[in-house]
């Protein structure tokens, strides 16, 4: 006989079975584990179906001391005179700020994993920051249609784990609940709740087929909570529902819909941002017909009439400075704003003026250039561009520019166009190995077929070295080239966002690494250039997830010439000379113009550990920071004929320049913790090989970061 204490509240759960007891649920999610090949809509049979996605982003959650603000009460005002506007669950009204719809045809090609949009509506409204097509192409379906087959699903660059993940039982505690009914399928409804709540997994119910359907998912409902490591993110829903393609057993959603809690996570009572995306997919059979219901307009209209309010486009012009870093005028955009002024050793103070058109004026052609002048150099420097889309779905482009310019060995090229935040770094500070560049340059580039593009390009440049008062007597001054190059990039799987200056930005990184492989050739005697030469680059990047231990990101890269050349034009290795920001491109303890080589290898690594580590930790969960490790490797030589030949133009006293030691790699180490405040990295890199000339042998850095 057992006998139970009448403080009932002292025990939590009994679970009473005999020896050897399993859960029931488990062997439901093997055996829909066991089909998932079968079932998956990402896999081997091609198909064709018809999408329609409807997207809102509302300001939700809003008090009443919020709405009788005079601005939100006079828009609300103009809104209501349209329609009532719609409320969340608590009667709370939804204040439109983004809508759009879109129909597509699609096919699905199980050959590539891919597939081919045919988008034949699109329209669209924003309250806010004219960001162009980033909207429509980064809230696009294919980037938004949920496999809850696949062992892990991203969100916002985190990767969760799927309740049909390998290592179901240690993520999640499975409850089933019942047997029923579904439209027409028999289905087991299963519970799942995350393990550990701080854990990238989701929390809901998913609905899986009897052995007569295959054990395929019927219906999912997921849920991503406030204690998830998402930064800015106070929620994510998703509910979909699936169903047979024809004959097939391949099961494909035919509604989802996704819903998304932004900003909550700031301030408990703040207001949110709610994205919603509605998507209806329709299989194309012989006899379908397809039909979808007319586009509602009336959300457009409302978020028109905001838009007129002075206020409202005063807000922003703001956003849109602050994030493009231009002010706009209609199809023109001035700027950038970022290095309007600069100073530096060489110029003193640098004034800057230019711009460039946007895709208002033309969608597919975008020019402009900038002039400068520097009050102690007493030199005008000025660039120019242009670059014209033949075709957007293959990015068959031609670009051009031209540029008359300062710049410094071993920081990268400025250019008309370039980031206007990058461009900070290059023009500020001290430039150590200064020259001025004329520079003519043409690129084309196409898609050849899916995630294989071929680019090729010619470069002239004529780069004018001067000595300043931290340099000597120049050895030589001029170095001429005309080089003609080409290269093929693999991305596949990777998704882009083209901005309103035409420059793409990743989307969705796919499953598979990012290569590329260059040649360049310089031509002689060609516009009274004097070197001849080969050069050849390979480059490898590439983002997985390592299960539960975190993501790592790593890039390999390599580089070779045969010839001998004066050594500016060898691979010069980019240094950073930001005392405590930190550069994912550069080499962040080594100088500008430190090491150069003739061949080189190099790999960098950085592993996020994803709260691996703090998320185990009572007090320091809370904050959501992540650890990370870190580590920089490059391996480099010069041959004995660059060796001879060269010498150091800004010190007259060396006959070499800096080069590595074929048998000491060049080594940064380092770790730290991200994530601080949402937004900041703060790391420790130590520089663990060429220390002797070295000006820093560790640093304390930072960078900013702010990321979902």
């Amino acid at each position: 006989m057992i006998y139970l204490d009448k403080a009932a509240h002292q025990l939590e759960e009994v679970v009473v079975g005999r020896r050897g007891y399993e859960n029931p649920a488990w062997e439901i999610i093997r055996l829909a584990m066991k089909n998932a090949d079968t079932h998956n809509f990402q896999g081997q049979e091609d198909f064709q179906y018809q999408s329609k996605m409807r997207t809102n982003i509302f300001l939700a959650d809003i008090n009443k001391e919020f709405t009788e603000r005079k601005l939100i009460a006079s828009a609300i005002k103009r809104m209501e005179a349209i329609d009532s506007l719609k409320k969340d669950d608590n009667g709370k009204p939804l204040i439109p700020m983004y809508v759009s719809h879109s129909e597509q045809k699609v096919s699905y090609n199980a050959k590539g994993r891919a597939e081919d949009r045919d988008q034949f509506y699109y329209k669209e409204a924003f309250l806010g920051p004219e960001f162009e097509n980033q909207f429509k192409e980064g809230l696009d379906n294919e980037k938004t249609t949920v496999n809850f087959y696949q062992h892990w699903l991203r969100f916002l660059r985190y990767d969760f784990a799927s309740p049909l993940n390998p290592s179901f039982k240690n993520f999640y505690d499975f409850e089933l609940v019942t047997y029923e009914k579904i439209d027409k399928d028999w289905c087991y409804k299963i519970n799942y709740i995350p393990r550990r709540e701080n854990d990238q997994t989701f929390g809901g119910t998913i609905w899986i087929t009897d052995e007569e359907k295959g054990f395929a998912i019927k219906k999912v409902y997921a849920e991503i909570g406030r204690k998830s490591p998402l930064n800015f993110i106070d929620s994510i829903t998703v509910e979909q529902k699936m169903a047979p393609l024809d004959t097939t057993q391949i099961w494909f959603p035919y509604q989802q819909n996704i819903k998304l809690w932004v900003g909550g996570k700031l301030k408990e009572n703040w207001q949110k941002f709610l994205v919603d995306i509605e998507t209806e997919n329709t299989f194309i059979t012989q006899d379908s017909t397809i039909n979808f219901e007319e586009v509602d307009t009336t959300t457009f209209a409302m978020i028109d009439t905001v838009k007129q309010m002075p206020t409202v486009k005063s807000a922003a012009k703001i956003a849109d400075i602050a994030v493009t870093g231009y002010y706009r005028m209609g199809g023109f955009d001035f700027g950038p704003l970022t290095v309007l002024y600069a100073q530096n050793n060489v110029e003193e103070h640098r004034i800057q003026v230019g711009g460039l058109t946007n895709t208002q004026w033309n969608k597919n052609l975008i020019g402009g250039g900038y002039v400068a002048y520097g009050t102690n150099d007493q030199e005008w420097k000025w660039g120019a561009m242009a670059k014209y889309i033949l075709n957007h779905d293959t990015w068959t482009f031609l670009y051009a520019r031209a540029q008359h310019s300062l710049q410094r060995l071993g920081a990268g090229i400025t250019y008309p166009g370039q980031d206007p935040y990058l461009w900070i770094s290059q023009a500020w500070g001290t430039y150590s190995n200064p020259y001025y560049l004329d520079e003519a340059k043409l690129i084309a580039g196409t898609y050849i077929s899916e995630g294989i593009q071929l680019r090729g390009q010619f470069t002239y440049k004529d780069e004018n070295y001067f000595a300043t008062e931290l340099t000597d007597t120049l050895a030589f001054s001029n170095i001429t080239t005309a080089e003609i190059g080409g290269s093929i990039i693999f991305d596949f799987g990777k998704r882009y966002v083209s901005s309103r200056h035409l420059n793409r930005y990743v989307a969705a990184n796919g499953k598979l690494p990012t290569i590329s492989l260059s040649y360049q050739r310089g031509l002689p005697s060609v516009l009274g250039a004097t070197d001849s030469y080969h050069k050849v680059e390979f480059n490898l990047s590439h983002r997985f997830k390592l299960g539960t231990i975190g993501r790592l990101d790593y890039g390999i890269s390599s580089g070779w010439t045969p010839s001998t050349v004066p050594f500016p034009l060898l691979f010069v290795h980019r240094g950073n000379n930001l005392r405590y920001i930190y550069s994912g491109s550069s080499y962040n303890l080594m100088g500008f113009g430190e090491f150069m080589s003739d061949q080189y290898a190099s790999i960098r690594v950085f592993h996020h550990f994803e709260g691996l580590v703090l998320n185990r930790l009572p007090l320091l969960k809370k904050w959501n920071a992540k650890t990370f490790v870190l580590s920089n490797i490059l391996w480099g030589s010069v041959s004995d004929a660059n060796q001879t030949a060269n010498v150091n133009p800004w010190d007259e006293n060396s006959t070499s320049f800096g080069s590595l030691d074929p048998s000491t790699p060049y080594v940064e180490v380092g770790g730290g913790v991200e994530n601080i405040f949402r937004m900041v990295k703060v790391m420790f890199i130590y520089r663990a090989t060429y220390q002797e000339n070295a000006s820093r042998k560790y640093g304390i850095m930072f960078a900013f970061s702010p990321e979902f």
